[in-house]
C-alpha cells in the first residue's frame, strides 16, 4: 500500500459524543431539580473555603473545633450586618426616590417615543400624554406582583440563608472525614494524587474568592471616590454595586458604569455628569484589567471573558441569580480540576484568560498605566 493511500483524516466516536452530551444534560437537569437543596450547599462550600484558614488558626490557638467554627461564623455575620447597616441609609433613600425616578423615566420614554413618532410616524395615534399614561399603568400593574414576588423571594432567601449557615458549620466540622471519604473513591494507587487535586481545588477556590473579595473592596473604594469627586449622589452604593458586578469581565464593569451614568443623566441638568461617570469607569476598567486583577486575584486563576459570560448565562438559566454568582467561582475550580486529567487538559486551556494576551500588543494607555503602577 502506498503512503498516499493512507487515510489521514481525523475521526471521532459518535458513542462517546452521545454519552458526553447525555451526561451534561443529565447534570443540568439534576442541578435544576435539586436547586432548593444544592444552592445553599454550593454557597456553604465556597464560604467554608474562605473560613477554613480562620478556623484552623483558632484551633491552633487552643480553641475547640466547634467553638472555633461558631466564633468564625458569628464574626462573618457581624461583618455582613455592619456592611448592610452602612449602606442601609443610601438604599432606603434610593427606594424612597423610586417614584420620582419612575416619573422622570416616564417623561424620557414618552419624549423619545413622541420624537420618533413625529419624525418617522411609527405611532401616529398616541401623543406624549397618552404614552405617559400607558407607562404609569404598566408600573401600576406590575406593583402588585412585585409585592408578592418580594415576599416569596424574602421567604426563600431566609430559608436558603439558614441552610447555608447550617451547611457551612457541618462542612467545617466534618472537613477531614469528608476529604477522606472522597479520596477513598479513587483507586488505591491514585489516592495520593487525588488528595493533592482536592487540596489544590480548595486552595484555588480560597485564593480566588479571597482575591475577588479584596478586588471588590478596592474597586468599590475607587468607584465611590470617583463618583464623589464628580458629585453623584449615593456614590458608595453605586460604587460598590459596580465593583460587585465587575466579577464578570468587561460586561460587569460596563453595566456597573451604565447604572450611575443613567442615574446622572436622569437627575442632573448638565450632560457633563454622565460623561464624567463614563470616562471614570472606562479608566478604572483599564486599571482593573491590566493591574489590579492580575496582582490581586492572579492571572492563572482568571477565566476568559467568553467563558465568564457563558458561565453567567448558564448559571442564570439553571439557578437564577444565585447561579449567576456561583457558576463563576465553580468554573474556575473546575478549570483547576481539568489540569489534573490528561483528557481534560485542552478544556483547561480553553478556560484560561491568556488566550490572546500573549499575541495582542499592548496599547499606549495600557503601557502608561503599567509604568505608573510598576514597582
Amino acid at each position: 500500500m502506498n503512503s498516499s493511500d493512507v487515510d489521514t483524516r481525523m475521526s471521532f466516536s459518535i458513542r462517546q459524543l452521545f454519552f458526553a452530551l447525555s451526561s451534561v444534560l443529565g447534570i443540568i437537569v439534576l442541578l435544576h431539580l435539586g436547586r432548593t437543596a444544592l444552592v445553599p450547599l454550593a454557597f456553604a462550600l465556597l464560604i467554608s473555603f474562605i473560613l477554613y484558614p480562620i478556623c484552623s488558626y483558632l484551633e491552633r490557638l487552643g480553641a475547640g473545633r466547634m467553638w472555633a467554627i461558631i466564633w468564625t461564623i458569628m464574626g462573618v455575620v457581624l461583618l455582613i450586618s455592619g456592611i448592610t447597616f452602612l449602606f442601609s441609609t443610601q438604599i432606603i433613600n434610593i427606594v424612597r426616590e423610586f417614584d420620582h425616578f419612575k416619573e422622570k423615566l416616564n417623561d424620557v420614554v414618552a419624549g423619545v417615543t413622541n420624537f420618533l413618532n413625529n419624525k418617522t410616524s411609527l405611532i401616529p395615534d398616541l401623543d406624549e400624554d397618552g404614552l405617559k399614561e400607558i407607562s404609569r399603568k404598566w408600573f401600576s400593574n406590575k406593583s402588585g406582583g412585585l409585592v408578592t414576588d418580594t415576599l416569596n423571594n424574602t421567604a426563600l432567601f431566609l430559608t436558603g440563608l439558614t441552610l447555608t449557615i447550617i451547611y457551612t458549620f457541618l462542612l467545617l466540622l466534618y472537613r477531614r472525614g469528608l476529604k477522606k471519604a472522597f479520596v477513598n473513591f479513587a483507586a488505591r494507587d491514585k489516592r495520593d494524587q487525588y488528595a493533592q487535586m482536592i487540596d489544590s481545588m480548595q486552595r484555588v477556590g480560597q485564593k480566588y474568592l479571597t482575591g475577588m473579595f479584596i478586588l471588590i473592596m478596592v474597586l468599590g473604594v475607587l468607584n465611590s471616590c470617583g463618583l464623589l469627586l464628580i458629585g453623584i449622589d449615593y456614590a458608595f452604593f453605586f460604587g460598590f454595586l459596580a465593583a460587585f458586578l465587575a466579577i464578570v469581565p468587561y460586561v460587569g464593569t460596563t453595566l456597573g458604569g451604565a447604572i450611575p451614568a443613567l442615574y446622572a443623566f436622569m437627575n442632573y441638568e448638565s450632560y457633563w455628569y454622565p460623561l464624567g461617570v463614563i470616562l471614570m469607569f472606562w479608566f478604572i476598567q483599564i486599571l482593573e484589567g491590566n493591574f489590579l486583577n492580575p496582582k490581586i486575584v492572579g492571572g492563572n486563576l482568571n477565566l476568559n471573558a467568553l467563558v465568564a459570560i457563558l458561565a453567567l448565562i448558564s448559571g442564570g438559566l439553571v439557578w437564577g441569580i444565585p447561579g449567576m454568582i456561583l457558576f463563576l467561582p465553580y468554573t474556575a475550580i473546575f478549570k483547576v480540576a481539568c489540569e489534573h486529567y490528561k483528557e481534560l487538559s485542552p478544556l483547561s486551556y480553553v478556560l484560561k484568560d491568556d488566550l490572546y494576551k500573549k499575541h495582542e500588543p499592548e496599547t499606549a494607555v495600557e503601557r502608561k498605566i503599567k509604568k505608573i503602577f510598576k514597582k
